[in-house]
């Protein structure tokens, strides 16, 4: 029985190696991983960074005129008034690559419909929108009026707002064709820039 118990142990010690050397990459793919996991977590949010950046500076925008398609990059810009800064003043300068009359310019008033109850406050508060907008059109050839609705997700406060959206617009040209077009991306505000809501804690 000791002599039994003798060749085990020297089984055992004589395959130690063995047996350290065949599970080590098995450890080695447990604590891999997660760190392959961060790895692939990370390289996606340059660019989540970038797309959002881009739809910061430039919003994508295709239109029908004259029966023909065509794209191209547009920026809005508004000026808030009323508690909340949910009537606004806007003006929105667009690129469109054609042959001619590249630079079309919008001015006009905006309602936010905001869908849910939230008051000015000093930290960012987000609320479902509608907006509908009406205002003034020129391509600095021909002018005409325009009509919009937009559905976005509006991130605002007491002075500043950030309002991812998309957009359908129609506008009507005098003495010219009349344009269709369908803009996403996100628009720059300024809220009650000459009221002081006073806002203070509840507690």
């Amino acid at each position: 029985m000791k002599r039994f118990i003798l060749l085990v142990l020297i089984f055992l010690l004589s395959n130690k190696v063995i047996i350290s050397q065949d599970i080590t990459p098995l450890f080695d793919l447990k604590l891999n991983s997660p760190k392959e996991k961060t790895e692939s977590a990370n390289s996606t949010l340059p660019i989540a960074i970038g797309v959002a950046g881009f739809l910061y500076l430039f919003n994508p925008v295709v239109l029908i005129e004259n029966d023909k398609i065509a794209f191209g990059f547009t920026k809005e810009l508004s000026l808030g008034f009323g508690y909340f800064g949910q009537h606004r003043i806007s003006a929105e300068y667009s690129y469109i690559f054609v042959n001619s009359l590249k630079s079309r310019l919008f001015i006009g008033f905006t309602e936010d419909i905001l869908l849910k109850k939230i008051k000015p406050s000093n930290t960012m508060q987000g609320t479902s929108v509608i907006a509908l907008g009406s205002g003034y059109f020129t391509n600095f050839d021909r002018s005409g009026v325009y009509g919009d609705v937009a559905y976005g997700y509006s991130i605002r406060n007491d002075k500043l707002l950030f309002f991812p959206s998309v957009k359908l617009r129609f506008t009507y040209v005098h003495n010219g064709s009349d344009i269709l077009d369908i803009s996403a991306g996100i628009v720059i505000g300024i809220a009650n820039p000459f009221m002081d809501l006073k806002i203070r804690r509840s507690y």
